[in-house]
């Protein structure tokens, strides 16, 4: 039990008897790492999944079987995650003239070829290519 000291009296904190039965039937185990061993086991962790560092000592005792993630998944979800990235960074648009919704431009689309061409009609360049 935990004592806190008020008023130079000690006073116990009171625990509910299922929390002593716990806390007597699951003690607590820790150590030191040094910080490259912890981010190590932190990645690792983070590399099964999020998994807990109690299921992975357990799963390392044969007590339970953790479900590593499938290689195929993870490389459909980092595409993608990249190419939502990069359309959220690159993706030209622009906003419609009646409604003002937004118009996401396809790559080689009619509307992509008009703006080419309305860009190169009037006279749009390089900053230093307009300077010559």
């Amino acid at each position: 039990m935990v004592n806190h000291t008020v008023k130079n009296k000690v006073k116990a904190t009171h625990k509910p008897p299922a929390r002593v039965r716990y806390e007597k039937s699951h003690p607590t185990v820790s150590c030191r790492l040094s910080r490259d061993t912890y981010d190590l086991l932190q990645q690792r962790l983070e590399d099964l999944g999020g998994v807990s560092f109690a299921d992975f000592v357990k799963d390392s005792l044969g007590l339970l079987q953790l479900k590593i993630p499938d290689i195929e998944d993870i490389k459909e979800r980092a595409r993608d995650e990249g190419y939502n990235q990069a359309v959220d960074d690159y993706q030209i648009w622009y906003y419609c003239a009646v409604c003002r919704e937004r118009i996401d431009m396809e790559p080689n689309s009619d509307s992509h070829k008009a703006m080419i061409g309305y860009m190169k009609e009037h006279g749009w360049g390089h900053k230093s290519c307009q300077r010559q």
